[in-house]
C-alpha cells in the first residue's frame, strides 16, 4: 500500500514553516539589536548574531536529524523544537543583560582582536544556542512529516519557499513595526507567542505521519517494503535509465557541495552587505531591507524549482545553475560599482534629499537602498534558491538524510561571516573577497563544464574585473581635500 499526500495537510504544514519563519528572522533582528549595545558595533553584532544562528542550525539540524528519521511522529519533534524556541527566547528576556555583562567584563577594556573577536562570536553563539539548535530541526522534522514511500524528498523545495516568504515577512515587521512600537522585549514575546501556536497546531492539527487515503501501490513498490530505515532513497519515477546510483562518494560529493554553497552564499551577503554599508545610512531599516529581498529571492527561487524542475537531470542542471550563479554574481557585484550613482539617482527621482532627522525622507531614502538591494541580491539569490532545493533533492537521492544536507549547508554558512566577514575584506579588499565568491562557483562545475564556451567567459570575466575594475571604495572627500589613506578593517572602512 502506498500513501497520498492530502492537500490539506500540505496547506497546513506550509502555514506552519511560514509562522515559525517568521518568528525566527524577528528573533534575528530583535537579538542583533540586543547584542550590539554589548558588542559595540552593530556591524559586529550583524556578523555574531548570523555565525551563532548558522552554527545552531547546523549543530541542530546534524545532531537531531537521526532520532527525527527514525521516529513515528515526527510532528511532535516539530512540536517540540517549536516550544523549545519560545522558552528559551522568553528566557532570555532575563538572561540577555546579566550575560552580556559578563561577556563585557570578560572582553575587557582592552582586548586583542583576536580575544575580542573570539569572545563576540563565541559568547553569542552559546548564548543563542538553545533556540537555534531547535530552530535547525524544523525544516527536517516537517519535510519528514510529508515524506512518502518513494519520495523521500516531497515538498522540501515548497517547505523552504514557504518558510523563507515568512521569514520575509518576520524580517520587515520587525524592524519597521513591531521594534518601533513595542520595543525589544514586547516584540520577542510575540514571536515566543507564535512559536507556542505553531507547536499546538502541529500537535492537533498534523499527523506523526502524511494522512492519506490509502490506494493500492502498484507491483513494484512492494520490493521496497522491507527496506531498512537507512537505504538509499529510491530514484525518481521519471529518472533517466542511466541515472547514477546511489553510493558514498555520492553522498559525500553531494554533502561537499552543499557546505560550499552555504559558505559562498553567506559570503556573498556578508560582503554585499558591508560594501552597500558605506553609500546608504547603514541602520537596522537598511539591514532589514538588505536581508528581505535576499530572502525573496531565494524564496522564488526554491519554489520555481517545486514548479519547473525536471527529475534525472542531477548533474546537467547543477551545472547550468552553478553557471548562472556565477553570471549573477558578477552581475551583482558589476552593480555595486554603480551604487552611489545609483543611490543619487533613485533620491533625486523621488524629489528629496536623505535627511535622517526628518521622518518624511525616510522613505525616499529606503527606497533607493531597496533598489541597490534588488540590484545586488536579486538574480543571485534566485538562483542560490534554486541551487540549493535541487542539491538537496540530490542528496537525498544519494541516501543523505534531510538534516545532514541542511546541517552541513548551515555549517558552511556559519563559516562565512568569518571567512568573508573577519579575514576577507581586511586581507583581500571587498572587490577581490567579491570575485573570490564568483570563482568559487565556478570551481564547482564538474570537468565536463569546464569544457564550454560560458565557463571560458566566466573565467576570462573574472580575471578581467580583477585586474582592471577599480577598488570597491567609496569616499565623500569634501572640497579642496584629497585621501592620506584608506583601510579597510574588520568592522568598517576608515579613511
Amino acid at each position: 500500500m502506498t500513501q497520498v499526500l492530502v492537500a490539506p495537510l500540505r496547506r497546513r504544514a506550509l502555514g506552519l514553516m511560514g509562522v515559525s519563519g517568521f518568528a525566527g528572522l524577528g528573533y534575528q533582528i530583535v537579538w542583533t539589536q540586543q547584542c550590539t549595545l554589548w558588542l559595540g558595533h552593530e556591524n559586529a553584532a550583524v556578523l555574531a548574531v548570523l555565525t551563532a544562528f548558522f552554527g545552531g542550525l547546523a549543530l541542530g539540524a546534524l545532531t537531531l536529524d537521526r532520532h527525527i528519521e527514525s521516529s513515528a511522529r515526527p510532528a511532535r519533534w516539530y512540536a517540540a523544537c517549536e516550544a523549545a524556541i519560545a522558552l528559551w527566547s522568553l528566557a532570555l528576556a532575563w538572561l540577555m543583560a546579566p550575560m552580556a555583562a559578563w561577556m563585557l567584563a570578560l572582553t575587557g577594556a582592552e582586548p586583542s582582536p583576536a580575544w575580542q573577536a573570539t569572545v563576540a562570536f563565541a559568547g553569542t553563539t552559546l548564548l543563542l544556542l538553545p533556540a537555534t539548535v531547535a530552530m535547525g530541526a524544523t525544516l527536517p522534522a516537517m519535510q519528514r512529516v510529508l515524506a512518502t514511500p518513494g519520495q523521500p524528498a516531497a515538498a522540501l523545495a515548497a517547505l523552504y519557499a514557504s518558510h523563507t516568504l515568512g521569514a520575509v515577512l518576520g524580517v520587515l515587521a520587525t524592524a519597521f513595526w513591531l521594534v518601533p512600537a513595542y520595543g525589544l522585549a514586547r516584540t520577542a514575546g510575540l514571536c515566543a507567542a507564535l512559536n507556542l501556536a505553531a507547536a499546538v497546531l502541529a500537535l492537533r492539527g498534523v499527523p506523526g505521519g502524511a494522512t492519506a487515503r490509502v490506494e493500492p501501490a502498484p507491483a513494484h513498490a512492494h520490493a521496497h517494503a522491507h527496506a531498512p530505515a537507512n537505504a538509499p532513497a529510491p530514484a525518481p519515477a521519471n529518472a533517466p535509465a542511466n541515472a547514477p546510483a546511489s553510493t558514498p562518494a555520492a553522498a559525500k560529493a553531494g554533502l561537499a557541495l552543499l557546505a560550499a554553497t552555504g559558505l559562498l552564499g553567506i559570503g556573498y551577503e556578508v560582503l554585499v552587505v558591508r560594501v552597500i554599508s558605506q553609500v546608504t545610512e547603514n541602520t537596522v531599516y537598511t539591514f532589514a531591507l538588505l536581508l528581505a529581498v535576499y530572502l525573496v529571492g531565494t524564496a522564488l527561487g526554491a519554489a520555481a524549482y517545486q514548479r519547473w524542475a525536471v527529475a534525472g537531470q542531477g548533474v546537467a542542471l547543477r551545472d547550468r545553475l552553478l553557471a548562472l550563479l556565477v553570471l549573477a554574481c558578477l552581475l551583482g557585484t558589476g552593480s555595486l560599482w554603480a551604487a552611489q550613482a545609483l543611490l543619487d539617482f533613485a533620491q533625486r527621482a523621488l524629489g528629496t534629499g536623505m535627511a535622517p532627522s526628518l521622518a518624511p525622507s525616510l522613505a525616499p531614502a529606503l527606497a533607493a537602498e531597496a533598489l541597490l538591494a534588488l540590484l545586488a541580491f536579486g538574480p543571485p539569490t534566485l538562483v542560490m534558491g534554486a541551487l540549493f532545493s535541487h542539491l538537496c533533492t540530490q542528496a537525498r537521492g544519494a541516501g543523505v538524510s534531510l538534516g545532514a544536507a541542511l546541517g552541513v549547508n548551515t555549517l558552511g554558512a556559519a563559516a562565512a561571516p568569518l571567512v568573508f566577514g573577519l579575514w576577507g575584506v581586511p586581507l583581500a579588499g571587498a572587490k577581490f573577497a567579491l570575485l573570490g565568491v564568483a570563482a568559487g562557483y565556478a570551481a564547482l562545475w564538474s570537468r565536463s563544464a569546464w569544457a564550454t564556451p560560458p565557463a571560458w567567459t566566466a573565467a576570462a570575466a573574472i580575471l578581467a574585473l580583477a585586474a582592471w575594475a577599480p577598488p570597491l571604495v567609496f569616499i565623500d572627500v569634501p572640497e579642496g581635500g584629497r585621501v592620506l589613506g584608506y583601510t579597510e578593517g574588520r568592522m568598517a572602512a576608515v579613511s
